[in-house]
């Protein structure tokens, strides 16, 4: 198993604006309050969620444009390979 920071040195270029000790003080907030954490996790999971199911249902003026235009492209393609 890896050590906590050869993962951070090998993966630093994408976690670049994290420093080491911020990582370790994350991993100390949760395991000192995993239940709030826990909780804000799923309050967030809840409201993206939610917002993604709204967007589906309702999308931008824009977005339902490109979506019809992607099926009338699909649409021409499949009856030129038939």
């Amino acid at each position: 198993m890896h050590s906590l920071p050869f993962l951070y040195r090998t993966h630093a270029e994408l976690f670049h604006s994290v420093s080491l000790e911020q990582v370790y003080a994350t991993i100390l907030y949760y395991l000192r309050d995993r239940e709030t954490v826990g909780q804000y996790l799923k309050n967030w999971l809840d409201y993206a969620n939610k917002a993604q199911a709204e967007f589906d249902c309702h999308p931008p003026p824009f977005v339902e444009k490109v979506l019809k235009w992607k099926l009338e492209r699909l649409t021409q393609v499949e009856g030129v390979s038939k």
